[in-house]
């Protein structure tokens, strides 16, 4: 079995009942000492699920804590434990709140993890995206940065002599070096990863600077697909140059909710179909960024569309004697690393850059306030996804 003890300490400036989530029941609810409950609410339209404090605090500062037990995310088999917290940002709710109690996506803050596993001889290892100290056998602290979201962490525990491993440094653009971790069920498979890793960071560095993070781990799996994380992703041999464009962009300047996350897919998609530049999107209206605040998922049609419009900006800029969005896109980033971001900061950003005005653009083609035109609407289902 599996149990999760969270400790979760924050200050509140108003009065009022608190919300977090966790997809498991609790079992135990404390806060400041004092036993609670945490039902599960519908948010405003319903557009998300959270979970209300039974108690209402004073402003300041207070201490919640909750245990509940860990069902998503842990296999056991006659070798060992294999755990891990992989989310999904197109899904409602499968962020780290499938795992542990946590935020919403816009907040931001430290962790430690105190993992231990008892009871068995067999040695476990830990692939995370945060210094790693091993305590003794079977037991290790984790310290996870304090710019860290709900859509950040990744921890992977499994048995010891499980994955082929390789290890190495990549000396990056401004000289600092890399520490690089690719594990997999095969030593040909590495080695694969390892040659397209180099050639890939090689030439998004030099289009938008530095890579950013102090690590990188990679967990090459499967035929297709993949999901980033800060400084990590699990993800196919087809999919890693998508991921690796999420290092910079949706690990690197974050999407505060899921009206933001559109802006990751779509500069992600635009780069795999060669950062075209198109006079005009393939769609008349659609709205990827006007959904409920509390919405954390990110709109599927991201990619298709996000990537469509995205070619159109580039059409502008470039029309208008510019660069294009890759020059407006490394300042951006230069400018909003490790921080939460808005589809509003973007417009912004581009605007200043670029000293011209894409308001109206974002409003028909991002807020969708034409789309009762648009013939080409539809929710993002698994065969489109499928499809990228």
């Amino acid at each position: 079995s599996a149990k999760v003890k969270a400790t979760i300490n924050f200050e509140s400036f108003k009065e009022g009942q608190p919300i977090f989530d966790c997809i498991q029941n609790p079992t135990k609810v404390l806060i400041d000492g004092k036993a609670a409950k945490a039902p599960e609410i519908n948010t405003p339209k319903e557009a998300s699920t959270v979970r209300l404090l039974s108690e209402s605090i004073k402003p300041g500062k207070h201490l919640l804590e909750v245990e509940l037990p860990l069902s998503f995310g842990v296999k056991y088999r006659r070798k060992g434990i294999d755990s891990g917290f992989f989310i999904l940002d197109i899904t409602k709710r499968k962020m780290l709140e499938r795992y542990l109690p946590t935020n919403l996506e816009y907040d931001q803050y430290p962790m430690t993890f105190d993992i231990k596993v008892v009871n068995t001889r067999r040695a476990h290892d830990v692939f995370a995206n945060g210094v790693v100290e091993k305590i003794k056998r079977n037991h290790w602290k984790i310290t996870f940065p304090k710019h860290y979201t709900a859509s950040s962490l990744y921890f992977h525990l499994v048995p010891d002599k499980k994955y082929w491993r390789n290890y190495f440094t990549y000396t990056s653009i401004n000289l600092r070096k890399i520490p690089v971790a690719i594990y997999s069920k095969s030593r040909w498979r590495n080695s694969r990863y390892k040659k397209k890793t180099l050639k890939v960071l090689t030439e998004l560095e030099r289009d938008y600077g530095p890579y950013p993070h102090p690590g990188l781990v990679i967990y090459g799996q499967g035929h297709r697909g993949g999901m980033e994380y800060v400084g990590a992703t699990k993800t196919s041999y087809r999919s890693l140059d998508h991921e690796l464009l999420h290092m910079w962009f949706a690990k690197g300047v974050m999407p505060v909710n899921g009206n933001a996350g559109w802006m990751d897919e779509a500069i992600a998609s635009w780069r795999d179909r060669g950062y075209q530049t198109n006079s005009s999107p393939n769609y008349s209206s659609m709205n990827l960024a006007a959904h409920s605040d509390y919405k954390r998922n990110t709109d599927g049609r991201s990619y298709k569309r996000g990537r469509s419009f995205l070619s159109y900006v580039d059409y502008r800029l470039k029309r208008n004697d510019h660069p294009g969005l890759k020059y407006v896109l490394k300042n951006y980033f230069k400018k909003y690393v490790f921080e939460t971001v808005s589809t509003d900061q973007f417009i912004l950003e581009l605007e200043l850059n670029s000293g011209m005005n894409f308001r109206s653009d974002f409003d028909r083609y991002i807020f969708g306030k034409d789309e009762a035109n648009d013939f080409f609407s539809f929710e993002a289902n698994e065969k489109e996804l499928d499809s990228l």
